[in-house]
């Protein structure tokens, strides 16, 4: 099953170390069929983590299609990679470029660098990273099969 990943803002009012009250914008990541569902299983992470009540400012499908978590489960950050597949095509032969967009954790940029060049490494088709930058997600939330659905599939 392919994921289909949706970008989320939410604003709420936070308390600072100071005891402040101060309003905050924050991005999540939520792996859902629709719309519909990416806002209810927003809301539904959310309800544990946050008190309080806050926001969807916003809610847009991503381009991202594919996640790459650390093996060691360490890294903290995410990191958006451009990656540009080679592809040929069977009936011409001409070469022609894919653009993949991947969320790859690491503590630091060359760490989620690692990570991903690690990833690829399994690849058998040529690519090339093009570019890889910090994001704001604060959480990547995807979408976890139950046991009682694995027993229906």
């Amino acid at each position: 099953m392919t994921a289909n990943w949706f970008e989320c803002r939410i604003k709420y009012m936070k308390q600072t170390d100071d005891g402040k009250e101060k309003k905050v914008s924050e991005q999540y990541l939520v792996d859902a069929v629709s719309y519909t569902e990416a806002e209810s299983r927003i809301v539904a992470e959310l309800s544990t983590a946050l008190q309080g009540e806050y926001t969807i400012t916003g809610l847009k499908r991503s381009n991202i299609s594919e996640l790459v978590i650390s093996e060691d489960g360490n890294d903290d950050k995410w990191f958006k990679a451009k990656v540009s597949i080679l592809d040929a095509d069977q009936l011409t032969g001409k070469e022609k470029r894919v653009n993949n967009y991947f969320l790859v954790t690491g503590s630091s940029l060359e760490r989620a660098l690692e990570n991903l060049q690690h990833n690829l490494s399994t690849y058998i088709v040529p690519c090339e990273i093009v570019s890889l930058a910090d994001t704001s997600f604060m959480d990547v939330f995807p979408y976890k099969v139950t046991l009682q659905e694995q027993e229906e599939i």
